[in-house]
């Protein structure tokens, strides 16, 4: 008996130890952290986890520089070597949730009052089975960037109010508006820039998922549904509709008509290209607009952001976004500690001194950086948070005419539409084998998209039954 009472006592020390580490303290891993040539981001981290040891001593930050990909992040869970807390995409949590690689933080979250305040639309993203597996960062919406100089080049916008900027809406007649609103009209517009400039109107991505995801968008407005659900609950691929083919034919006619630039485009590419002046318009999230001026060297007062133009089947923002999930591989305490670290980082629905803090010290970095502060998709509701968040944006939100952004941030409530929930990046790799061939100018749609479906389907039957 005496025997098993030791082996029971040094188990119990064992464990200990691994989860305090050689310190003897608890070691939670931010994956978060800020690449090493980010200096600012670094200090500004590092301030915060001295703010965070100081009030919690039990515990001990690590930060860690960890990108998410499927294959990286498979990489890590197999080995059970995830970071206590990482961020991820909304498309993600059903996978690693299924997979056994999240902790279930319902009872944490419960217990410190943000379960509630999350906002429910985000909140839903991360449940499953009435459990909470993560918590957002923020969210976006799919829009247009326009660059406002190319437009007035093109004769399709000029200043109106004479402040220096050019105006995409009147600013004294809102209602006026000089954007595409339809999806033949962004054909228009980009026929007409390309007519009057030889600037490319719009950039396609087409490789790295990135074509499938905007390819998404275009799918629904012309009234598809990729992914559907039968009388027996089962879920379909259905990338070969009547509207998928219609959705990519359209697509297609801006390389038939010469109107995209033809090529490999990745990511990077919209945001030097538009910043550059090289194109007109590119989809992207309100979450990166800044990356024109970063990667673009764009004025930000050249810079317009739209709504994603309706179709036939209606008008939709993809609606994405970040959340941070927690390692199922870390303890119960590391957890609650990642958990509590977001507060001193301002990303919880708390309004603390020391969230309050974090606020501030995040947009004046963003200031410094040149970045371009526009208000965030917010993933909490609570009334005390909302206010402080309009407070910052009085005084930090750094757009001169904002009336350029106003109609995407006014819609967005009511156009924003999940992405497809089911083993969407693999989705999304299989469509983009589509769009990387629209250039060539014997392209079968319907049957590259028959040949998808096949694929999909087969997928989704081996891993969901």
């Amino acid at each position: 008996m005496k025997k098993i009472i030791v082996l029971m006592m040094m188990t119990f020390i064992i464990f200990q130890l691994a989860a305090c580490g050689r310190s003897g303290k608890i070691e939670v891993v931010i994956g978060m952290w800020p690449e090493s040539a980010n200096t600012d981001d670094i200090a500004m981290f590092n301030t915060w986890k001295e703010r965070f040891e100081e009030d919690y001593p039990e515990y001990e930050i690590i930060g860690e520089s960890f990108t998410y990909s499927v294959e990286a992040f498979y990489a890590r869970a197999n080995s059970q070597t995830l970071p206590t807390v990482f961020q991820t995409w909304f498309t993600e949590p059903q996978m690693i949730v299924s997979g056994g690689h999240a902790k279930d933080i319902t009872d944490i979250v419960t217990e410190l009052g943000w379960f509630d305040k999350m906002d429910p639309a985000l909140r839903e993203y991360l449940t499953f089975d009435e459990r909470l597996y993560g918590i957002p960062r923020d969210g976006y919406g799919l829009g247009i960037i326009v660059n406002l100089d190319v437009f007035y080049d093109a004769g399709l916008i000029s200043d109106i109010d004479g402040d220096g900027i050019y105006d995409i809406i009147d600013p004294n007649h809102p209602e006026i508006k000089y954007y595409p609103q339809t999806m033949q009209e962004l054909y228009d517009y980009s026929e007409t820039i390309k007519a009057n400039t030889g600037v490319d109107g719009l950039i396609i991505l087409n490789v790295d998922k990135n074509g499938g995801w905007q390819y998404s968008n275009y799918a629904w407005a012309f009234g598809a549904s990729l992914q559907v659900v039968d009388a027996n609950n089962v879920v379909h691929a259905n990338l070969n509709s009547d509207e998928a083919v219609e959705a990519m034919e359209f697509l297609k006619s801006f390389y038939d008509n010469d109107l995209v630039p033809i090529g490999n485009m990745n990511y990077s590419e919209w945001a030097t290209r538009l910043g550059n002046g090289q194109i007109a318009m590119a989809i992207a999230g309100n979450d990166v607009i800044s990356n024109v001026i970063t990667q673009g060297g764009m004025n930000r007062n050249s810079i317009a952001f739209i709504p994603i133009p309706s179709g036939p089947g209606g008008q939709y923002t993809l609606f994405g976004g970040t959340p941070y999930m927690f390692s199922a591989y870390d303890t119960d305490e590391a957890v609650e500690g990642a958990i509590k670290f977001l507060e001193y980082m301002g990303r919880s629905p708390e309004t603390s001194q020391v969230a309050q803090s974090a606020m501030r010290e995040g947009l004046q970095t963003a200031t410094r950086k040149n970045m371009l502060i526009l208000p965030e998709v917010r993933p909490w509701v609570n009334e005390e948070y909302t206010t402080l968040i309009d407070s910052l944006n009085a005084q930090y939100v750094n757009v001169q005419a904002f009336h350029n952004f106003q109609d995407f941030y006014e819609m967005l409530p009511d156009t924003r539409r999940r992405e497809e929930p089911y083993y969407t990046q693999y989705m999304y790799e299989l469509l983009d084998q589509v769009v990387v061939n629209l250039k060539n100018p014997g392209f079968d749609v319907r049957s590259s998209l028959n040949s998808k479906q096949q694929a999909f389907e087969a997928y989704l039957r081996e891993q969901l039954g």
